[in-house]
């Protein structure tokens, strides 16, 4: 396993085999919701971001909150890609971690965090518009 310049191990990007729930057949990413359940959201990846972006943009993810509970990792990282707000859990216990676009609740001190991110730069209107549409915000961002 390779480590980072801070000491911690490089963050893997795993779609894993067989999942396709999160998979895109768009440039676009989008939200779309379960027929039969109109409040499960499903975030859908653009498809045609390149695995290296993903594993950069991994990176740069900054940890949520992990609350009351003691965890050697995060469970969830956030990231901003062309003003997408996405999200990124583990199943291995912080070796690897699959990414897809976030709808949901947030704390403000998060999205404004995310906002002022590098990634987020020059895409700061989009960025205003997936929070508008796709996040309920827990707190003051602006």
């Amino acid at each position: 396993m390779s480590v980072n310049p801070t000491g911690r191990p490089n963050r893997v990007y795993d779609k894993g085999e067989r999942r396709y729930k999160h998979a895109g057949l768009t440039s676009e990413a989008e939200i779309v919701f379960e027929h039969d359940n109109p409040k499960r959201a499903i975030g859908k990846c653009p498809n045609n971001i390149h695995r290296t972006e993903r594993e950069a943009l991994l990176e740069k993810a900054i940890p949520a909150s992990l609350g009351d509970r003691d965890l050697a990792v995060p469970k969830s990282l956030f990231v901003v890609h062309k003003g997408v707000i996405y999200e990124a859990q583990t199943s291995d216990g912080g070796t690897s971690y699959h990414a897809y676009p976030f709808h949901g609740r947030l704390k403000g001190r998060l999205i404004k965090a995310l906002r002022a991110m590098p990634t987020c730069i020059g895409y700061e209107k989009e960025f205003d518009d997936w929070v508008k549409a796709h996040i309920e915000a827990e707190g003051s961002w602006k």
